[in-house]
């Protein structure tokens, strides 16, 4: 199983042209990134999860406020909560650093299925006492949301 092409990542394709025989992805890690951000990826891919008044959170967008307020617009449907409270632009997580390029939709969906992937087993193997799905869809303007809640 390939998560995606090769082709997507232009500047990958550039050191394996010039590095032929011998340039792999974990190369490109290593020159791309450090421990740090590899060790954030582990979290990113395999985030945890706060039971808060018997809804499941993702821990890392939680919101006291937020939540007091999903609540209040959700009459505290389950389901419509979670989906809320969880839900997560996939364009959003790199706004900070990313460039434009002319494939940048093709990237932002292939992330999306990559996180919807392990998100999927993360959770299956951290919660396997929670009936969980995770929700990877795409808006009428084209920008890719994920989202998770229980069933």
């Amino acid at each position: 199983m390939s998560l995606f092409k090769d082709e997507i990542v232009g500047e990958f394709l550039e050191w394996k042209n010039a590095n032929p025989d011998n340039f792999t992805w974990w190369n490109f890690v290593n020159i791309k990134a450090d421990i740090d951000t590899a060790l954030a990826f582990a979290k990113f891919y395999s985030p945890e999860l706060l039971e808060i008044e018997g809804y499941c959170l993702l821990k890392d967008k939680f919101s006291p406020n937020v939540f007091e307020g999903w609540k209040r617009s959700c009459q505290n449907n389950k389901e419509c909560v979670e989906k809320m409270m969880n839900i997560y632009q996939i364009r959003d997580f790199f706004h900070i650093n990313t460039i434009d390029s002319e494939n940048e939709n093709e990237k932002f969906k292939a992330l999306g299925r990559i996180l919807k992937f392990f998100w999927e087993i993360s959770f299956e193997k951290n919660y396997p006492e929670k009936k969980l799905k995770v929700h990877l869809f795409e808006e009428d303007d084209g920008e890719f949301f994920i989202t998770v809640y229980s069933l």
